[in-house]
């Protein structure tokens, strides 16, 4: 028995152990049919260790994400809905972040996806993600200041009462993955969400939400303690819908390198301006 880096090393003599471990990072490396990318993995003389070097794999489907920019920093990508960001080890459904890092590793092998920020498995939206240590502490550091902006659309049902404001309650997680406001303070974390009512009309209304803090569910909590849960929100008691009518339509960083002042927008998911324009 030897580990699989000894393994792939037998299997290409003369090439230096950094190019061994770049092989497997890359995700180049089959043992026994599957990809495996820890070096330590046990073999057998039995065993079938492939190497895929300049073998061409199937793309991720490009209906699981779209890409808005992409350089040697940074990638910023529209999440549709149904899509998990990212999981625990453990979770066998597909992650957005697992989908980038086949794609990455296909165009720039030894970049590594970094996970800045989240987005809810049933909201759409836009994210950004870092291929290299300096990008990562970077974007890490603008989220923890604020000084990445990110804005919302949520199609509410009735009005809310200011038609803007601030929603500062404390959050706690409950052991079924639900958040909750809490009003002791030594539980929870603080959350801050703004908010501006754009439309309303019969029972609806479009906010506006910007985020001041990036809780678990802060927006979807938040309005739901206020009373007017996000609609097919099915966790926090929305109203049926096709999908939870809430989107990440506007991103603002500062680029790692070059320091420049970014803006992204797409548009709002066809969902929603199809129920405004239902209730007209």
């Amino acid at each position: 028995m030897i580990p699989l880096f000894e393994a792939v090393a037998r299997l290409r003599p003369g090439r230096s152990r950094s190019s061994i471990r770049r092989l497997l990072k890359a995700g180049h490396v089959r043992l026994n049919g599957k990809i495996v990318k820890s070096g330590k993995t046990p073999t057998l003389a039995k065993d079938v260790v492939e190497i895929l070097e300049g073998v061409k794999k199937e793309p991720p489907k490009a209906s699981t994400f779209s890409v808005l920019y992409e350089d040697a920093d940074l990638l910023v990508v529209h999440k549709p809905v149904g899509l998990l960001t990212s999981t625990h080890a453990r979770e066998k459904r597909p992650t957005l972040l697992t989908h980038l890092r086949e794609y990455i590793s296909q165009k720039m092998p030894l970049s590594r996806v970094g996970l800045i920020h989240r987005l809810d498995h049933d909201a759409s939206g836009l994210l950004v993600f870092s291929l290299n240590n300096k990008s990562y502490v970077s974007l890490k550091r603008q989220f923890y200041s604020h000084s990445a902006r990110r804005v919302y659309y949520a199609l509410i049902n009735g009005r809310l009462v200011p038609s803007e404001g601030t929603i500062k309650y404390r959050l706690v997680e409950y052991a079924d993955g639900t958040v909750h406001r809490t009003r002791r303070l030594d539980q929870g974390k603080p959350a801050v969400t703004h908010y501006w009512s754009i439309r309303s009309h019969h029972d609806l209304t479009l906010l506006r939400v910007k985020l001041e803090t990036g809780r678990k569910h802060q927006i979807r909590a938040h309005l739901a303690e206020k009373g007017h849960p996000i609609v097919g929100d099915k966790l926090y008691g929305g109203s049926a819908s096709t999908r939870l009518m809430l989107a990440g339509v506007e991103l603002y960083i500062t680029h790692p390198r070059t320091n420049k002042q970014m803006c992204f927008r797409v548009e709002l998911p066809e969902e929603m301006t199809r129920l405004i324009r239902e209730t007209d």
